[in-house]
């Protein structure tokens, strides 16, 4: 017999799914009847019930509501704090590759010699592959030591977006979802993302590079002028 649960907690299971309903709410630009006509049929389902008053999932929604503003506002003053303290970095001519794991596991003191003096070089680790993010000019040397039959993927003209910010981002939640959700919401796409320590990057096509380096540093700016005062 499937669970019976409150019709509570069955409309914050089933707005919990919808990113951009979540976004509304904590905006106050939801209409809760509108809404609640919408969701239900699913709050019915997930309830297992027959029937339910609109005006329950409509409360629901509205004490749901007060919540996410109240989280809303303590997450974005200490992402606000983060940001403003945090500087960015610009690099272009970046080539990201992806291997087969097997390529580089006994080439670990060869791709030493790659990160003396390079401008950016960045390796993560897949469950089956190994990602590397460099300038381009170590390109040709990478691949005749890791061999092109075993390259997945290979992503040119490409730029990483360097944040480098405080200590704070390690305990602050919402730094990462905060630019992407601002690169998204300006067509922005991420190619790739890493973090090192205070670092956090992101591979980005160099046709966006300055639009993204650009809107992200606008927010920095604003941030540390609207906490100066």
């Amino acid at each position: 017999m499937a669970e019976q649960i409150s019709i509570a907690e069955a409309t914050r299971r089933v707005i919990q799914v919808h990113p951009s309903i979540l976004d509304g709410i904590r905006q106050g630009v939801i209409n809760y009847s509108a809404l609640a006509e919408l969701i239900r049929e699913r709050v019915l389902l997930l309830a297992n019930r027959k029937s339910v008053q609109i005006d329950a999932i409509k409360m629901a929604l509205m004490r749901y509501a007060e919540e996410l503003k109240e989280s809303r506002k303590l997450i974005e003053a200490n992402v606000s704090k983060v940001i403003a303290k945090s500087e960015l970095e610009l690099k272009n001519d970046v080539t990201v590759i992806t291997v087969h794991q097997h390529a580089l596991i006994n080439k670990f003191d060869a791709l030493v010699k790659f990160v003396e003096g390079a401008r950016l070089f960045q390796i993560t680790q897949g469950t089956k592959t190994f990602t590397i993010a460099a300038h381009q000019n170590l390109i040709p040397s990478l691949i005749k030591l890791i061999e092109e039959k075993n390259i997945v993927a290979q992503n040119e003209n490409q730029s990483a977006l360097i944040l480098v910010s405080p200590p704070e981002i390690i305990e602050v939640p919402g730094i990462v979802a905060y630019v992407t959700d601002l690169f998204a919401s300006h067509n922005i796409n991420i190619t790739q993302f890493m973090s090192c320590h205070l670092d956090t990057i992101f591979i980005i096509s160099r046709k966006d590079s300055i639009d993204a380096y650009k809107l992200l540093e606008e927010k920095i700016m604003l941030f540390r002028q609207i906490l100066s005062k």
